[in-house]
């Protein structure tokens, strides 16, 4: 089914419900959603593509635009196999506007990928839009793959060819990134700050191709208290820069940096932390391992330690 939408297609004030398969095609004004899902619970999103031939403020939008007894809590959306071509027209993917920030949370998407974005491919605002988990989604021509306020987990897939695959836009709860390969980004990850405060933050298994890599050199920008969690993973390979873990925030930082393949060559020559002036390190570090400039006889280097 191919449906030309030029105008936003509605769900309100609804406990269950569905956005049923097909291609829907945008040609509507560039101030308003796709689509709008308020004051829902459980909304279900499937099988569906969506191509923007005009510009939109987003895809899809989820918010609570009102508040009280009675109103259905904005939660447990899930979206599954679902496609979005946006040809830069729109300026996010999925928003989750914290119009009024309470229970705008729990969303689930699988294998979903948004391609060509302005903005964000998803964006979580407020406190209350937290615990969010993506698997086997991708992000790929868009400004950042992630802008959240709180917390989400992602595991699998792929962030491309955007300036920044991770951004954490305040201080929330705990944020974990598995698995999931990055490419063609000038960023990893880049925290809010500076700032004393502190979130979680691991990245488990992430691999990171430097050739887009940001020129400072940093593809880890931390610029809140920590803990960030480096574990395992691959960063950097072959002729690429050596990417590193820039430590910009304030007073004292913390990051666990242990089981890591750091992969460009001469990798073992520069220490993957970088220390701003006036910032306490709290570096623990665990076995890494560092490949050694092109050529030589062995190819890596084994590490429990640096000193900054």
């Amino acid at each position: 089914m191919e449906r030309i939408v030029t105008d936003t297609i509605r769900l309100r004030d609804l406990d269950g419900g569905r956005i049923g398969s097909g291609r829907y095609i945008w040609r509507g004004p560039s101030t308003v959603p796709v689509f709008a899902i308020e004051n829902s619970r459980e909304i279900i999103v499937e099988n569906v593509d969506v191509v923007c031939e005009e510009e939109c403020a987003s895809v899809f939008l989820v918010e609570r635009t009102k508040s009280g007894p009675g109103v259905t809590p904005s939660t447990m959306h899930q979206f599954r196999n679902v496609r979005i071509f946006g040809n830069n027209g729109p300026v996010r993917g999925y928003w989750f506007r914290a119009t009024i920030d309470e229970n705008n949370e729990h969303g689930r998407w699988d294998a979903c990928s948004v391609y060509g974005c302005d903005g964000a491919a998803w964006i979580f605002e407020g406190q209350q839009s937290k615990e969010h988990l993506l698997t086997h989604c991708r992000a790929e021509s868009c400004a950042n793959g992630i802008k959240a306020d709180s917390s989400f987990q992602w595991v699998g897939g792929c962030v491309a060819a955007c300036d920044q695959a991770f951004m954490l836009t305040r201080v929330g709860d705990p944020v974990v990134i598995q698995g999931v390969g990055v490419e063609a980004c000038r960023r990893v990850l880049v925290t809010d700050g500076p700032t004393t405060a502190s979130q979680s933050v691991q990245l488990i298994g992430v691999r990171y191709e430097a050739d887009q890599l940001h020129p400072d050199g940093d593809a880890i920008l931390l610029r809140h208290a920590g803990v960030l969690s480096v574990l395992g993973g691959r960063y950097g390979g072959g002729k690429q820069r050596v990417p590193r873990i820039a430590l910009a925030g304030v007073g004292t930082q913390s990051v666990i940096v242990q089981g890591a393949t750091f992969g460009s060559y001469g990798a073992h020559r520069t220490c993957p932390v970088r220390v701003n002036p006036g910032v306490k390190p709290r570096v623990q570090w665990g076995l890494n391992t560092f490949q050694r400039a092109e050529g030589d006889a062995v190819n890596t280097h084994h590490q429990l330690s640096w000193s900054l």
